[in-house]
């Protein structure tokens, strides 16, 4: 097998694995049974709305923790399918997140919300941005993209050995 025939192969692993954890993350939310999961079905149509104990607030943390974790989605998305316009990207980001927003309120183990919805496509969006910038930068895409894989690569073997470390302490 050649070097570029091994690098192709790696995206879309890589790939496949941060579905995986975003799943994960989700819909099980980092557990790993599931009868720990708390079951609950709500849907919230109101943006930026947070109902809890003391009454409304505006949560940052979760809205840039949503943003952060679907970064990586339009990276990949970028480097697998650069012939894609950026509103068949767009739409992608957002049909991706749309299901596990559903999948949360069919498996009632969150809360489906639009806030999650928005801030989780201008996330994946955002990693196009960047991935677009970037190539800008380097002036060279399949440099970048093996950048990209390497750091991906590097950066998937310590959250999946970490994983493994809590699944053996736990």
């Amino acid at each position: 097998m050649k070097k570029n025939e091994k690098t192709g192969l790696l995206v879309p692993l890589l790939f496949a694995v941060y579905l995986l954890l975003l799943i994960w993350i989700i819909l099980f939310k980092l557990e790993f049974s599931i009868s720990v999961l708390k079951t609950s079905r709500s849907i919230n149509l109101i943006p930026f709305y947070y109902e809890n104990e003391i009454g409304m607030g505006f949560h940052l943390k979760e809205v840039l923790e949503n943003a952060v974790i679907f970064i990586p989605l339009g990276i990949y998305l970028c480097m697998l399918r650069h012939d894609f316009s950026v509103k068949v990207k767009f739409i992608f980001i957002l049909m991706t997140s749309l299901i596990l927003e559903i999948s949360q309120y069919i498996l009632a183990v969150g809360r489906t919300d639009v806030t999650d919805l928005i801030t989780n496509t201008c996330g994946g969006m955002a990693g196009v941005g960047l991935y677009w910038l970037s190539v800008k930068a380097f002036h060279n895409k399949k440099r970048l993209d093996f950048i990209i894989m390497v750091l991906a690569a590097v950066a998937t073997i310590v959250v999946i050995g970490l994983l493994a470390i809590l699944l053996i302490v736990n």
